[in-house]
C-alpha cells in the first residue's frame, strides 16, 4: 500500500438518521469513526487495494449503517476485517470495468452503507460471519465464498430512494459525486445536501 491512511486527513461526513442532520468531523485515519465501536476512520476510507490508490479523503456513512455495524460487531465478538466500505461513483465505476458484471450500478457502497467483511485471525469462518450478519443487516448478500456483505438499505427496495430539492441523506451526497464525476459540482460542493447548487446542475 503506497497510501499511509492511518496518518492521511479525513474528511468525515455522518448523516444522524435520528436528528436528519449532518454531523462533520476532520479525522485522522487512525483515530476511532465517530457513532462506532471498534471501527477506525481509515477502514472506511476510499482506497482501491485493486488499484492501490486513494479515490477521496472525504467519507460518506450514516448513524443507521454505524448502528448496524456496531451490532454485528459486537454479536460477532472477535475482530473481523472490513475490506471494502464507502466508495467514490468513480471508485466504483473503475471496480464495475475491471470486474464486468460482479459491481452493482447502484452500489450501496457509494452512499457509504455496506461493508465488505472478512474474518480477521482465522477463528470465525466466512460461513459464521454469513450466518450472523442475517440477523443485524438490512440486506446481505448470498455470495459470500469471497467475503460477506453487509448493507443498510432501505427495506424492500435494492435501488436508491428518490431524492429532492431539500433532501438531506447520504443518497444526495452520492447524487452530487455523481455530478462531480461528470464535471458539474467540484468536489466541495459534495455535501449531502440537496440545494440550490445542486439543483442548477441536473
Amino acid at each position: 500500500m503506497s497510501t499511509d491512511l492511518k496518518n492521511t486527513i479525513f474528511s468525515v461526513n455522518i448523516f444522524n438518521t435520528n436528528t436528519s442532520q449532518w454531523e462533520r468531523y476532520t479525522l485522522k485515519g487512525l483515530e476511532p469513526m465517530p457513532k462506532a465501536e471498534n471501527l477506525s476512520v481509515y477502514e472506511l476510507a476510499d482506497y482501491s487495494s485493486d488499484f492501490d490508490k486513494l479515490y477521496t479523503t472525504y467519507i460518506f456513512t450514516d448513524t443507521k449503517t454505524l448502528n448496524q455495524w456496531n451490532n454485528y460487531r459486537k454479536a460477532i465478538g472477535t475482530p473481523i476485517r472490513i475490506t471494502r466500505a464507502y466508495c467514490s461513483v468513480k471508485h466504483n465505476k473503475d471496480l464495475a470495468s475491471k470486474y464486468p458484471g460482479q459491481v452493482a450500478k447502484y452500489s450501496q457502497h457509494m452512499a457509504g452503507k455496506a461493508f465488505d467483511m472478512v474474518p480477521y485471525y482465522g477463528n470465525i469462518t466466512l460461513e459464521q460471519m454469513y450466518k450472523i450478519a442475517l440477523s443485524y443487516w438490512t440486506f446481505v448478500e448470498p455470495d459470500y465464498s469471497s467475503h460477506v456483505h453487509g448493507d443498510a438499505r432501505d427495506p424492500g427496495s435494492p435501488y436508491y430512494p428518490i431524492v429532492q430539492y431539500g433532501s438531506q441523506n447520504v443518497y444526495v451526497a452520492t447524487c452530487q459525486d455523481a455530478l462531480y464525476y461528470n464535471g458539474y459540482l467540484t468536489l466541495t460542493d459534495i455535501d449531502g445536501i440537496f440545494g440550490d447548487i445542486t439543483k442548477t446542475q441536473l
